[in-house]
């Protein structure tokens, strides 16, 4: 967001301080050979081509990556120095050489952001703009517009008597009217003409309660355009004005054309745990502020004033801070559009703890319950008959009055329990309920959280759980219920090791034997958050200081947890699992190891793959945050140093996934680029930018940069030149609807208005402008207009490089 941020990490939480280990000392870094800042950088000699790409869209993995990409964007950019008001997404160009990464720098401008004269900048603009901006469409697209999960018009909270037909659509209905009032909607695009083709008010709107596991993308966008404008607390000037295709305000072209055919008809703890975590994540974005009439943002309203914050016709004034303007007439949220998709985001949430406690878990693997209320699940414990999540569960629908699909039964197609599903949950509601939390002043307690949950648009939140029908208790009985069974299922009680993966067949408990290093590295990240969520401390992105010792937890005054108190509990349990990466998955010297055997109490490889290293530096860095201890950040840094020195090939500027790799392809997943792209922004942001480590800080900087720029968009900037010869350097190609040859991107398949694409070459046709010319990418940045791609703004599951030589 451009504006002042809240201090510290969503992502991460709280642990045992160790105070004998707390130092301040700087660690030592080695310069690795290929340090960006010593002069010339050694010339590429393989080009890069896509030769192979896998479009499905696999839900966790995608979330997985998106988490991280948001994490690395526009909070990235800032630690690198940036102000962001220097970027801008209305660049153009259809020459043969583009560069659309520029930042106008303060510097150059008399310390004014976004003044006349610019720079080139990949790495800033790949963070701030490309990868912040990417990370959000496809969120978008499984919440409200493709239609490829199951349809909150049946939410168990918002139908609570299980309603079909129209009078489902009438509670649906009734719900997108009255949030539009309160966030100014209806002055952009919510009509609340009601039509057969418009049954909502919104053109298109299709919230989904339930996302689905994976599903094939493919989409037949409308390249039409209606006069339609969008604009975001991100960029509410220069993109806000940009006229772009139909689809950003009517989302019917937006669906998928054949839903039945193209989506597998499965929900599971994964999926919607990690695209919840996204969405909690955006949630807290976009409740930072208020916004005016204009989307002015306001920070504060006269305290009598808050309850009318966001009603029709309202005429408070508020408060933007200093020297800035606002207008009468305060609504909610950030934004029109993003106030609007906030309240969405939080009716979801709420919608899919409801439908977890009291219908989607099960004691025996074979049928499918709930909790009795939500009290029993908030004091779920060891002791209690075992209740679980189960793996995957397949959904029946049947054609419905509403116009909306209607499940018509659920069953288990897997009864087994996997980490990383549920460290996806636990992150997504420890975030979800910091915005219930009046003891969090910076976000449940700020005056833009409280103006949702003062009994309009949702019910005011009890601030002592005691089973209450409201988002804060069900978002602390998820949590709860989480971690009971993170220990209770995987955790060994031999070793006292964490395990991947549980079967649950019959609802026998049989444990595998090995912890995988990236599972362990999200689940530490999850439970962290748990614990700084419950310290009333979790606020959003940057938080780059070790915890401080916990206060009491408000889970501690129900049943204990093996013999202790909830949040006891919650700290050895962090406090463990820091330790395995100190302990086995990682050596003094920096080799990292895939994850760890407990039956032959070793390692699971012999310590080549990448993907563990990059996890081993994220969960290092974490463990730090955490404990406090610095021999977790000075480990993070040898692996670091071996990362660079093993794995970083300079004659293809890329991580190979194996030391000494030769070979002529190169394969990245969703997984691989966010675990790879996180280990590099922790390291810079918490080793980086320790005094005397300016010259590593550059080197990062270069490898984001590249990272971004080739596996994202594509570009192989071959020559190192800064500028992409379009479309040569583009390392997949296709044709154009005129026949001529364009970029197809890379791992980002496709991109809309808020990275820059709006489909049209003039920014506002007509007038002087003259009539609109529809461009297949806008900016020649080698990434397609989703129109032209047939596909969302989303990542693929897969995407293949080939190498070949290349002189220069």
């Amino acid at each position: 967001m451009v504006r002042t941020r809240l201090a510290a990490l969503a992502l991460l939480a709280p642990a045992v301080v160790v105070a004998s280990c707390k130092t301040a000392s700087t660690p030592a870094i080695e310069k690795p050979d290929q340090d960006a800042s010593d002069g010339p950088p050694i010339l590429q000699t393989l080009q890069l081509n896509v030769s192979a790409v896998d479009p499905t869209f696999v839900t966790r993995d995608h979330f997985i990556a998106s988490v991280e990409m948001q994490i690395s964007g526009e909070p990235f950019a800032e630690s690198m120095g940036r102000n962001l008001s220097g970027y801008s997404r209305d660049f153009v160009c259809q020459l043969s050489v583009c560069n659309p990464s520029i930042y106008y720098d303060p510097a150059l401008n008399d310390g004014v952001a976004g003044g006349k004269i610019g720079r080139t900048d990949l790495p800033g603009f790949a963070s701030a703009v490309e990868s912040y901006e990417y990370s959000k469409q496809p969120m978008n697209n499984i919440a409200f517009e493709s239609g490829a999960g199951t349809s909150l018009a049946f939410g168990p909270v918002l139908d609570p008597t299980g309603a079909t037909g129209a009078d489902a659509l009438q509670g649906l209905r009734s719900w997108v009217q009255r949030i539009a009032v309160e966030a100014n909607t209806t002055a952009r695009d919510v009509s609340a003409e009601i039509t057969p083709q418009n049954p909502l008010g919104w053109p298109g709107f299709w919230p989904t309660l339930q996302p689905f596991t994976q599903w094939n993308p493919a989409i037949a966008a409308s390249n039409a355009s209606t006069g339609c404008t969008i604009s975001s607390d991100d960029d509410p000037g220069a993109t806000g004005a940009l006229l772009c295709d139909d689809y950003e305000c009517d989302y019917s072209t937006l669906h998928l054309p054949n839903r039945n055919a193209q989506v597998n008809m499965t929900i599971g703890p994964g999926a919607s745990g990690w695209s919840g975590w996204k969405e909690a994540l955006w949630t807290l974005n976009y409740l930072q502020v208020m916004h005016d009439t204009n989307e002015n943002p306001v920070n504060t309203v006269p305290d009598d004033q808050l309850a009318l914050v966001g009603t029709a016709g309202n005429t408070i004034l508020g408060n933007g801070g200093p020297g800035a303007t606002t207008i009468p007439g305060t609504f909610l949220g950030s934004s029109d559009i993003e106030g609007f998709q906030a309240a969405n985001f939080l009716q979801i949430l709420d919608n899919q703890s409801q439908q977890w406690l009291s219908a989607l878990s099960t004691t025996d693997g074979a049928t499918l319950g709930g909790f009795a209320s939500i009290a029993e699940a908030l004091g779920y414990t060891e002791q209690s008959p075992l209740r679980w999540f189960p793996g995957a569960i397949t959904v029946t629908e049947a054609d419905d009055a509403s116009g909306f699909p209607r499940p018509t039964g659920y069953s288990i197609a897997s009864p087994d329990s996997d980490l990383l599903d549920l460290a996806g949950l636990l992150g997504a509601y420890s975030s979800i309920y910091s915005l219930t939390d009046q003891s969090n002043t910076q976000v449940g307690g700020s005056q833009p959280a409280l103006a949702y949950f003062d009994g309009d648009p949702f019910p005011v939140q009890n601030q002592t759980p005691t089973g209450a029908a409201t988002l804060h208790d069900r978002a602390l009985a998820m949590m709860r219920v989480v971690v009971v069974n993170m220990d209770r299922l995987h955790v060994d009680p031999t070793t006292g090791f964490f395990v991947d993966d549980v079967a649950l067949a019959g609802g026998n408990v049989s444990r595998g034997t090995s912890l995988s290093t990236d599972t362990a590295a999200y689940a530490l990240l999850s439970l962290r958050t748990a614990r700084r969520a419950l310290d009333s401390l979790l606020v959003l992105y940057s938080n780059t200081k070790p915890d401080t010792a916990a206060i009491p937890c408000p889970l501690d005054s129900f049943p204990a947890v093996d013999g202790v108190a909830f949040g006891a509990r919650l700290d050895a349990l962090i406090q463990s699992l820091s330790t395995v990466f100190y302990a086995q998955l990682t050596t003094a010297d920096g080799v990292a190891y895939g994850g760890w055997d407990l039956g032959a109490a070793a390692p699971t490889d012999d310590g080549t793959n990448l993907d563990a290293h990059s996890a081993a530096i994220r969960g290092l860095l974490v463990a730090y945050l955490a404990t406090g201890e610095t021999m977790y950040r000075d480990r993070a840094l040898s692996v670091f140093q071996r990362l660079e020195s093993a794995f970083y090939d300079p004659q293809a500027r890329v991580y190979r996934p194996t030391p000494g790799d030769t070979s002529t392809t190169l394969t990245f997943t969703p997984r691989r680029f966010g675990i790879l792209q996180g280990a590099l922004r922790d390291t810079y942001e918490l080793i980086a930018l320790l005094p005397g480590n300016g010259s590593v800080a550059s080197l990062i900087e270069d490898r984001v940069a590249r990272l971004d720029k080739l596996v994202l968009n594509g570009w192989d900037d071959r020559d190192l030149d800064g500028n992409i010869e379009y479309p040569q350097e583009c390392a997949y190609q296709g044709t154009g609807p005129d026949g001529g040859p364009i970029g197809l991107g890379g791992l980002q398949m496709a991109e809309r208005v808020l990275s820059g694409e709006s489909g049209s070459l003039a920014d506002k046709p007509g007038g002087d402008a003259g009539p609109r010319v529809a461009v297949a990418d806008r900016e020649h940045d080698c990434v397609p207009e989703i129109s032209v791609a047939g596909l969302p703004s989303a990542l693929a599951n897969s995407i293949t490089f080939t190498l070949t030589p290349y002189k220069q």
